[in-house]
Order: structure tokens, then C-alpha cells, then sequence
């Protein structure tokens, strides 16, 4: 066996041009929200249920525990206050994102489905789906990584600083500043209860990379289903010579058949962003928070404290990018079709199929955006929320 083959062997499957298209869809949303026993796709059990419900219970309850330490530490030590309270943050906008989903699990479970019954008839752009589906994979599964080590970094943070009391009075502290009942704090239940405070982390990842690699997956599936219809669109209205009558007859009866794909596509975002408008305004609100937030962590911690908190920083920051990058191709996409037809041969078919170009092209003037209150994620926005951040930073290190 030779060299790379080894070296693939030891990478996950879904980074392998192997890895079969059908699988990629979706993947970083159904893997990660399986892991919490959320299906969508799939018949649930009695025990996936009762394990989801677990998970948020969970992750509920140490919203909670992280608040209640923030907030008695906050006239005592403004370290340990935000060392609590930005994570009680992110936590908090899972937790919200996570019941979301939940409730409107079978609308995704049906967007889902009408997403690959569409991807699925465009065989004539198999090099292109490709493309965008490692890149949705590829992507999601970046952050993803990126959160579980920062989980990690929390988990060996405590292990450390236990380490390093070994000498004096030993403090049985968890893995995140959470405030619970004395007896867990004490063994034998020690153990159990710190398990049960890290895995909250974990939960936090899996359901914040589940609902963001929802978003970001639909926006650039939808982007590929358009650039699909663009190159349709130019491949009909294609003419060098003035059409025959029969010739006329099969464009019109084809601009149709792409009019009615373009009024599905927008459709579709439409019952997306009745589920994906609150979460995504709550995602982009709390980043903001979060941004500043880690930032000032930055400048209060030192030592190997502060690694902790610049893999926070840039996980919050790739996923509002993934948001912003997401929108942006939909919009721009979205923005072609009309150019394609307009750019096509249109003035030498006759009026029939002008009409239809022309609904088209009035169609296609008005982008096709996620409906978001206030904004519509895009690049600009994501610039936008990095200079707020850094107007935040600046206020406090003033005031710090």
C-alpha cells in the first residue's frame, strides 16, 4: 500500500472525492444533530428521543449554572464574571437555535427532501454539485472542528489548574464556571457532575455547528440549482438564426418548465427563512456580543488562558462568515439568471418567448436573500459586525 493511500486511509470519508454525493447533502447538519438523537430524515425511538431530551435538559440547566456563577462573580471578580458569561452567551443562543430546529423539524425534514429531489434532476452539472457540496462539508465541518477544541481547551484548562493545586487545598472545579450544589462538588459524585459539565460543551457545539451548517448548506444548494438555471436559460434561448415555428414552440414550452424551477427556488427560501429569520438574528446579535466579549477576555487573561479564548473568537467568527459568504452567493447567483437571458439571443425568437424572457428578467431583478429582520447576511454585514466588535474592544480597553 503505498504512502498516500495510507495518508487517505487515515482522513475522514467525507474528504474523499470518493465520498458519494447523496451523503454530502446536508451532512454537517444531520450528522451533528444525530449525535443529540435529533433525526430528521430518519424514524425516531423511544431512546433517540429520550436522549435528545437529555442533551437539552442538559444544556438548559448549565445556561443556568454558567448565569448564576457570572452573576454572583460580577462584584467580586470581573474575570471570572466574563469567564462565565461569555460562554453562558453562546450556550444560551444554542439552547435557543436548538428548540427551534426541534419544533420545526419536519418542515426541515421536507425542505431537505425537496433540496435533493432538485439537486438530484440537474445530472448534466455533475463537476459543479460537487464543488458545492465538499465545499458545504468541507466548511461545516471546519467550525465544527474548531468548536470541540475549544471545548477541549476548557476541559484541559481545569485539569491543569487542578494539577497545579495539588499542593493546596485541592478545588474540585469544572471544566466551565458553573455554579452548582455543594455535593457536586465533592466526591463520589464529583465525577459525574464534571462529565456532566463538559459534555454541556459538547452539546453546544454540535447543536450551534447543526443549525449554522443548516443555513449555510441551503444557501449555496440554492446557489447551485441557480447557476444550474442560468446555464439552462443561455442553452435555450441559444440562436444564431432566426428560429423556426417548431423551433419557437419547444423554447416557449422550456422557458416554462425554467420559470416554474425559478418561482419553486423562490418558494422554497421563503419557507427557509420562516424557520432560519429569528435564529439567524440571534446568531448575528449574540456573535456581536461574543466578538467583543472574547476580545476583552483576550486582554483580561494571560498565559495559556488566552488560547481559549482566540479559537472562541475565530469559531464565532467562521461561522457569521459562513452566514455572510452563504447569503452573499444566493444573492449574487440569484442576480445571474436574469443577466443569462438578457445576454442571450432573446431578439431573434419571436413575441411569445420574448414575453417569457422578459417575466423572467423582471423576475430575476430582485435577488433571492434569506429574510432576516433588519438585514439580509452578507459580506458587507460581516465587515460590518468586525468594526463594531473592534469599537467595543476599543471602549473597554479605555475603561480597563
Amino acid at each position: 500500500m503505498s504512502n498516500a493511500w495510507k495518508l487517505v486511509m487515515l482522513l475522514p470519508r467525507f474528504l474523499s472525492r470518493s465520498y458519494a454525493l447523496d451523503k454530502h447533502l446536508f451532512f454537517v447538519t444531520r450528522y451533528s444533530y444525530s449525535l443529540l438523537g435529533l433525526r430528521f430524515e430518519q424514524r425516531t425511538s423511544c431512546w433517540s428521543n429520550c436522549w435528545l431530551l437529555f442533551n437539552f435538559v442538559n444544556l438548559a440547566h448549565c445556561c443556568q449554572a454558567e448565569f448564576v456563577f457570572g452573576w454572583n462573580y460580577l462584584g467580586v471578580s470581573a474575570q471570572d464574571a466574563m469567564d462565565a458569561l461569555c460562554p453562558f452567551v453562546f450556550s444560551l443562543t444554542t439552547l435557543f437555535k436548538m428548540a427551534l430546529m426541534w419544533r420545526s423539524r419536519k418542515q426541515v425534514a421536507q425542505l431537505m427532501q425537496r433540496i435533493r429531489q432538485l439537486t438530484e434532476q440537474q445530472r448534466s452539472d455533475e463537476q459543479l454539485k460537487r464543488s458545492y457540496y465538499e465545499r458545504v462539508t468541507r466548511y461545516g465541518m471546519l467550525v465544527f472542528t474548531m468548536g470541540s477544541t475549544n471545548t477541549t481547551f476548557f476541559v484541559l484548562r481545569s485539569l491543569l489548574e487542578m494539577l497545579l493545586q495539588r499542593r493546596q487545598d485541592f478545588v474540585y472545579a469544572m471544566p466551565f464556571r458553573m455554579q452548582f450544589p455543594a455535593v457536586a462538588h465533592r466526591l463520589p459524585l464529583y465525577p459525574l457532575a464534571y462529565l456532566y459539565s463538559a459534555w454541556s460543551g459538547q452539546v453546544t457545539v454540535y447543536a450551534f455547528v447543526a443549525t449554522d451548517g443548516f443555513f449555510f448548506g441551503f444557501t449555496l444548494y440554492v446557489t447551485f440549482l441557480l447557476q444550474s438555471l442560468q446555464q439552462a436559460v443561455a442553452r435555450v434561448l441559444h440562436a444564431e438564426q432566426v428560429p423556426t415555428a417548431a423551433q419557437s414552440a419547444a423554447c416557449a414550452a422550456q422557458l416554462n418548465v425554467l420559470i416554474d424551477r425559478h418561482n419553486e427556488l423562490v418558494r422554497i427560501v421563503r419557507s427557509f427563512s420562516s424557520i432560519m429569520a429569528a435564529p439567524t438574528f440571534i446568531e448575528f446579535v449574540a456573535s456581536s456580543l461574543l466578538l467583543a466579549t472574547s476580545f476583552i477576555d483576550i486582554l483580561l487573561f494571560s498565559g495559556y488562558n488566552i488560547l481559549r479564548y482566540v479559537v472562541y473568537a475565530l469559531t464565532v467568527s467562521c461561522s457569521i462568515f459562513l452566514y455572510c459568504y452563504g447569503g452573499t452567493e444566493m444573492s449574487a447567483a440569484s442576480l445571474t439568471v436574469g443577466e443569462a437571458a438578457y445576454n442571450s439571443h432573446w431578439y431573434l425568437w419571436p413575441r411569445n418567448v420574448q414575453r417569457r424572457v422578459l417575466l423572467l428578467m423582471l423576475r430575476a431583478q430582485r435577488p433571492i436573500t434569506v429574510q432576516v429582520p433588519f438585514f439580509a447576511p452578507s459580506r458587507p454585514l460581516f465587515t460590518a459586525i468586525i468594526k463594531f466588535t473592534g469599537s467595543i474592544v476599543a471602549l473597554a480597553k479605555t475603561i480597563l
